[in-house]
């Protein structure tokens, strides 16, 4: 049995680590490596933790000083001796199958690079709150999965956890070190999938805990931004997918559009939704205008302006409406009398 990889980051974040430990010791796959890396420099609880929760062998690496996300998921890809490998976040969990099964998905077909579980949302109490589609087929292409990702009907909020062979992953450079792992998971699942195949098993389930952390909504303006760039730069800049654009040039430019229009939908999405809440009127405008020039994002954010307008009108109407009616019956009681 070929072996594979699970490697679990750490931060500072230990509420949820016994779980997905405990995820890790029920797998039904017995050949596993198990990873766990302590990036927060918190002594000896972290191996601790492991301990009392693993029962087999493990490995544990600290970083003497904390480092980037990208670059600590990619000290793992590179010290992994598994055949396999995948990263299980410390907040999240996965079934009892999940190796096993996907193991089988990636051993049966040498075109498929990327394995993906079905995903349930799960808050933090564990609640489930969404699941993915249960429509998807078992295996598109590589450019079939990114038209299907970009069109929101897939139900996955994250690619971070999926089954890879190891060698490939490497092959293709691992994440990109982006502002704070901002788009640096999709960045490694596009470069993985052009060309090649993505399977999906809905027999295996990767629970994927959203909370304001983990979904990256307590990221500030300007490091969404930069990270927001940084994909947008990568599109354009990164070997694997120039040699895709050379050799399938029609195809990359309708993929390359659908990809652009995600990430900057993403981003005004965000500026509509929670950065309009926390930033005074020049901060958000600031943040609108950090985007570079896109003519569908600026013609989307005036429409946007637009409508945020004719809300605050409204909105001032109904409040001098009841004065101005105040006033009215006021002169008119004062005529009267």
């Amino acid at each position: 049995m070929k072996l594979v990889t699970v490697a679990i980051p750490v931060y500072k974040r230990f509420d949820f680590l016994p779980k997905a430990i405990q995820c890790v010791a029920s797998q039904d796959y017995p050949h596993i490596e198990l990873i766990v890396s302590d990036n927060g420099q918190n002594g000896a609880r972290v191996p601790e933790i492991v301990r009392q929760h693993y029962p087999g062998r493990f490995r544990f690496r600290q970083n003497p000083v904390p480092v980037p996300i990208a670059t600590h998921f990619n000290q793992l890809l590179w010290e992994a001796a598994g055949e396999y490998h995948v990263v299980l976040c410390d907040d999240d969990e996965i079934s009892s199958n999940y190796v096993s099964e996907l193991v089988g998905v990636l051993e049966s077909n040498s075109h498929v690079t990327v394995a993906l579980a079905r995903q349930e949302i799960i808050d933090a109490s564990g609640r489930v709150t969404q699941i993915s589609s249960a429509q998807l087929p078992e295996q598109v292409t590589g450019e079939e999965f990114i038209h299907l990702w970009c069109s929101r009907t897939h139900g996955y909020q994250s690619w971070v956890t999926f089954l890879g062979r190891t060698k490939e992953i490497r092959d293709c450079g691992g994440l990109p070190e982006f502002p704070i792992g901002t788009h640096s998971d999709n960045a490694l699942i596009v470069k993985l999938c052009l060309g090649k195949r993505v399977a999906f098993n809905q027999r295996s389930t990767f629970r994927y805990r959203l909370h304001e952390e983990s979904a990256g909504l307590s990221t500030t303006w300007d490091i969404l931004v930069g990270g927001t760039k940084s994909f947008l730069e990568f599109l354009d800049s990164d070997p694997r997918v120039l040699e895709f654009a050379r050799t399938h040039p029609g195809q990359w430019a309708g993929l390359k559009k659908q990809l652009r229009r995600m990430t900057w939908e993403t981003y005004l999405d965000r500026l509509e939704s929670i950065y309009r809440k926390r930033l005074s009127w020049p901060s958000w405008f600031r943040a609108a205008l950090a985007m570079p020039f896109i003519p569908a994002y600026y013609c989307a954010l005036f429409r946007s302006l637009m409508r945020g307008v004719r809300t605050a009108a409204v909105t001032s109407l109904k409040k001098l409406l009841p004065g101005a009616y105040r006033i009215y019956r006021s002169l008119r009681y004062r005529e009267r009398t």
